[in-house]
């Protein structure tokens, strides 16, 4: 397999599991179906792909991110309010996982979708929110 098809593959592998691991962001919790984003630099080097799952309801936004890049990023499932900000700077960061440290199964995210509900049930309901200062 060329590196072409390695990155393929995981990024398909990605956005198949986290659409199922996440899903129970709209079955349990009232968000939106996911809506996906691909961008890619120009330069080909770093790309990414994003699913946003959003209750308007409560002023939330989840983001299910995976960035690919030669030295860096990764996996991060980070939370906003939008009516206050949708700044990386604003973000939450509830869970992440460097590129060097994810497999093609992508096996960590059912661990994240774990944590995630299990940790910030609270802010993904509206009840609370964590200042990220």
């Amino acid at each position: 397999m060329n590196n072409k098809e390695v990155y393929d593959l995981k990024r398909n592998n990605f956005l198949d599991i986290a659409t199922i691991l996440f899903h129970f962001l709209c079955e349990d919790f009232g968000y939106l179906d996911p809506v996906h984003s691909f961008t890619q630099q120009p330069n080909g080097f770093i790309t990414s792909d994003s699913l946003e799952y959003r209750n308007e309801s409560i002023d939330r936004l989840v983001v299910i991110y995976n960035a690919y890049h030669p030295n860096d990023y990764g996996f991060e499932v980070q939370l906003f309010r939008p009516e206050i900000s949708v700044r990386p700077s604003d973000r939450v960061m509830a869970y992440h996982v460097l590129k060097e440290d994810q497999d093609i199964n992508q096996s960590y995210l059912e661990g994240a979708a774990k944590f995630v509900r299990d940790n910030y049930q609270s802010v993904l309901i509206g009840i609370d929110w964590i200042n990220s200062t």
